[in-house]
């Protein structure tokens, strides 16, 4: 094969990548998300706001270019994976003038972990239970999730600064729904047991 021949294949298997229905409307909903932040967000935005529309924007790039799924989840590990997802996004924040400096920084540290998880799980990544293949480099040799740590830690900071029911009962829900989506996951990823092996905590070490 020349190498014309060969970036035309290269070239015909992106563009396939990047129009499959799978990556191209879960992609729309997360750019949903990303407009629906910025819109609500303050001006000029607070860093972790910055920082979280930056993630949603990877997010967005990571659902055109992840790979395929070599084995995926049923409906119900789906609807339990979207639950523990966009949970979240129904907390009730407080006003701009009531957050404190030292859980701004912990959310701004959770954001940048948030964010180097994500980026080394890359063309991995998915959001329903699916083996992409096994990660098990940077933030995964410390913690089997690190995504979901550190989306909690950037999360729990809005219950406390504005600790209400509505808010504490959206964060069981969320937690829970975690939990059980965790808990699949592992059982659909190939290599997971040696993996699991080496790292033994899932979320937060000496914990879970």
């Amino acid at each position: 094969m020349d190498a014309t021949a060969g970036s035309l294949t290269t070239g015909n298997g992106l563009l396939r990548t990047l129009l499959k229905p799978g990556n191209v409307i879960p992609a729309l909903v997360w750019l949903f998300l990303l407009v629906n932040q910025a819109r609500l967000s303050s001006f000029p935005p607070s860093p972790s706001t910055v920082l979280l529309i930056v993630i949603y924007t990877h997010v967005v790039v990571l659902f055109m270019l992840r790979r395929d799924a070599m084995r995926t989840g049923n409906l119900v590990e789906g609807i339990v994976a979207l639950g523990g997802t966009f949970a979240v996004s129904f907390l009730k924040g407080p006003e701009l003038r009531d957050t404190q400096l030292v859980p701004s920084l912990i959310q701004v540290a959770a954001l940048l972990g948030w964010a180097w998880a994500l980026f080394t799980l890359g063309r991995s990544f998915g959001v329903v239970p699916a083996d992409r293949g096994l990660v098990s480099h940077g933030p995964y040799r410390l913690v089997r999730h690190p995504i979901y740590a550190f989306e909690a830690l950037f999360f729990a900071t809005y219950f406390y600064l504005s600790p209400t029911l509505y808010n504490a009962v959206i964060m069981v829900v969320a937690n829970l729904l975690q939990v059980v989506r965790i808990v699949r996951e592992e059982k659909i990823i190939e290599g997971y047991d040696e993996y699991r092996t080496r790292v033994r905590w899932r979320i937060l070490p000496r914990i879970w």
